[in-house]
């Protein structure tokens, strides 16, 4: 008990030792202040460029795409084209062997030149006064459907390209046995590509028709706009399907690919821009600290659009000088060191 009575004098001036030397310490602090003035440093006001986005995450696809599909079964025999190809409208990609099954090939074949040598045996008698007219063209009716059926079962086994296009897929290789409709190959037109987002209720009404956007994969960027906006929400997206068509010179970016999306809602060339963070706030509004003489007086501003960096469209000028640093300890007409 005596030990501790002793100890209390010496934790009383420790104490008080410390607070008086934090007390000189801060007015120090402060007359350093008074006298030379508190450091911050100042962004000139300039006009610039200014924008803001809404972002989203979709899929690419060219403009128009369509599926070749096998329309017998049976096996591939020749694939004609490979993944990047340009093919022409209804030109052959692939093929299935005439030998297939389920096509009769052969049957049809003959039926055709059978038909054809009847024909040209009955149209002989005709011109000899052999038949009458009535029946060379019932013969010629017959050839025309025996015709016809061979090119329908010729065409089964050639598989063209829907639209003209660049193969951006195939799913078989030769010799693959397929099912009927199977979708062979995707022919695209990639030189733009298409995109749907979803979008909120909140962003619905920044979104217009024809705003420009751009889509980035792989540090690879091109531009479009929006193209068209549903006028009704999804129920099962429970948001508003937005169109974007994008330019897509040399393919720069690849068809199937999931890019960022960003689709501008505003944008001006002659903006007071500012980093939210130096905006303050009193009972009054909105303001910040700008310098004038070497002095810190208060501005209150209006604010536009913007999250991290916003637009002010009232209460600065070209030419003012906003305090950037130090605004956080600065007062009203107190004495700056502008830091360069």
């Amino acid at each position: 008990m005596k030990n501790k009575l002793m100890l209390l004098p010496l934790i009383f001036v420790l104490i008080f030792g410390c607070s008086k030397k934090e007390s000189i310490k801060s007015e120090s602090m402060d007359e350093i202040y008074k006298e030379k003035g508190i450091p911050v440093k100042v962004k000139l006001i300039s006009p610039e460029q200014f924008e803001t986005y809404v972002t989203y995450n979709a899929n690419l696809t060219g403009y128009k795409q369509s599926f070749a599909s096998a329309m017998v079964g049976g096996r591939i025999d020749k694939i004609n084209v490979k993944v990047g190809d340009f093919v022409k409208k209804d030109s052959v990609i692939i093929e299935f062997p005439s030998d297939a099954p389920s096509v009769q090939f052969n049957q049809a074949k003959a039926a055709f030149e059978l038909s054809k040598k009847t024909y040209e045996r009955m149209k002989n008698l005709y011109e000899a006064g052999g038949i009458s007219k009535q029946k060379l063209d019932q013969v010629k009716t017959q050839l025309d459907v025996s015709k016809a059926n061979w090119n329908s079962v010729k065409q089964l086994l050639k598989v063209k390209a829907p639209i003209s296009g660049y193969i951006t897929a195939i799913n078989v290789h030769e010799t693959d046995n397929v099912e009927s409709r199977t979708i062979l190959a995707t022919i695209s037109q990639t030189d733009k590509l298409k995109a749907r987002i979803w979008a909120s209720e909140e962003e619905i009404n920044m979104i217009k028709p024809n705003q420009i956007a751009q889509a980035t994969w792989n540090d690879k960027t091109i531009n479009g706009k929006v193209t068209d906006i549903d006028q009704a929400m999804n129920p099962k997206h429970s948001a508003f399907g937005v169109n974007l068509l994008f330019d897509n010179p040399k393919n720069r970016i690849k068809s199937g690919v999931t890019a960022n999306i960003k689709i501008f809602t505003y944008s001006t060339d002659n903006a007071i821009v500012l980093p939210r963070k130096i905006i303050l706030s009193d009972d009054t509004g909105y303001y910040v600290y700008t310098a004038q003489n070497d002095k810190a007086v208060k501005r209150y501003v209006k604010l536009g659009k913007g999250e991290e960096n916003v637009e002010i469209i009232q209460g600065l000028n070209v030419g003012d000088k906003v305090i950037t640093k130090g605004y956080n300890i600065v007062y009203e007409n107190a004495k700056l060191n502008i830091l360069q």
